[in-house]
């Protein structure tokens, strides 16, 4: 018999009501990163048809792009655990009305259950968009890949740590990460879990080496 983790417990309450704080005003706040949403979208090579993982979908902001590039013989399954983004999510798909048919997992990515959705079907990509405590769960990553393809495409985004010699670059991560994170460990490198699950791993630096995006495959 399993023993439920209180601190991973903890952590999830904390996190859903950091966000659920957030919602109301998250469009805005993420309103900067646009770009880098744009270019991390457009790495996942997505075709139509295809089956695409949003985990940590918040608002939703990632699945009108997501959802143009799989078109209507496509899907986008989203995960998240905060009802109230999740709420916002749903209203956006709705309003919006996206192409591709989208399932919604009110889940946290530790308790991600894909086969719910998926079946016996496997995706053939994911994004991780600023989902750095999703990132240093082992297993998160392990329930995500799990529900991969062999060779599936996989993308995240994110904060990070500059060089010590770019002491502004790191005042903006600092502020900006005690006000989206609950997990502070690991922003020097936040994709390591990631990285030691996938093959042909790249990692490139944005704004002043604050932010990064990796690529690679399952």
């Amino acid at each position: 018999m399993n023993t439920p983790d209180p601190g991973r417990g903890q952590q999830g309450r904390a996190s859903n009501a950091l966000y659920a704080r957030r919602a109301p005003v998250y469009d805005y706040e993420l309103m900067p990163v646009a770009p880098l949403r744009r270019e991390a979208i457009a790495a996942l090579d997505l075709q139509p048809g295809q089956t695409v993982l949003d985990i940590g979908a918040g608002t939703g902001l990632s699945l009108p792009g997501l959802s143009a590039a799989v078109g209507r013989t496509g899907r986008v399954v989203a995960v998240e655990p905060c009802e109230t983004m999740m709420r916002q999510a749903r209203q956006r798909a709705r309003v919006d009305r996206l192409p591709a048919p989208i399932d919604f997992l009110g889940a946290a990515a530790e308790d991600a259950d894909y086969a719910s959705v998926l079946g016996t079907r496997q995706a053939d990509a994911a994004i991780f968009f600023f989902t750095h405590d999703v990132l240093q769960s082992e297993e998160a990553l392990a329930r995500a890949f799990a529900a991969l393809k062999p060779g599936a495409r996989v993308v995240a985004a994110g904060l990070v740590w500059a060089p010590p010699w770019m002491p502004l670059s790191n005042v903006f991560v600092l502020g900006a990460a005690m006000h989206s994170i609950v997990r502070m460990d690991g922003l020097d490198c936040p994709w390591r879990l990631l990285e030691s699950r996938m093959k042909n791993a790249e990692v490139e630096r944005r704004w002043l080496a604050s932010a990064y995006v990796l690529t690679g495959h399952r």
